[in-house]
């Protein structure tokens, strides 16, 4: 898999890496991002059942469901953020490495005034 995604993206095998994990970040945020809305729906059904909610219980559930949103949005981030910085300045040196390659004569038969 990781080939595949090196060869349809381009990426070195660190960025493909780098990929995965923040596709796997994203995933985990994502799904964390669903308990408070799982919470609501616990609530709202002993209110609608005419049942006493248990608050405590309500409480610990929504401070714990804000520790895991917080720990997976800063994983989420981490992994794109750096990942594709990492990427984009491995890709900025080959691009550099092949145009240091080039003849100066290829340089000299463009015209630069032409796109201005």
């Amino acid at each position: 898999m990781i080939d595949k995604l090196m060869k349809r993206f381009a990426l070195s095998r660190e960025g493909a890496k780098g990929l995965v994990q923040a596709t796997a970040a994203c995933t985990v945020a994502d799904l964390v991002l669903m308990l408070p809305v799982g919470l609501l729906y616990l609530l709202v059904s002993n209110f609608l059942n005419s049942e006493q909610p248990n608050y405590e219980l309500y409480a610990i559930g929504i401070v714990a469901a804000l520790v895991l949103i917080w720990l997976s949005e800063f994983w989420k981030y981490n992994a794109t953020y750096f990942s594709t910085y990492q990427e984009s300045g491995a890709c900025r040196i080959r691009l550099a490495e092949k145009l240091r390659r080039l003849p100066l004569s290829f340089f000299g038969k463009k015209d630069l005034c032409k796109f201005s």
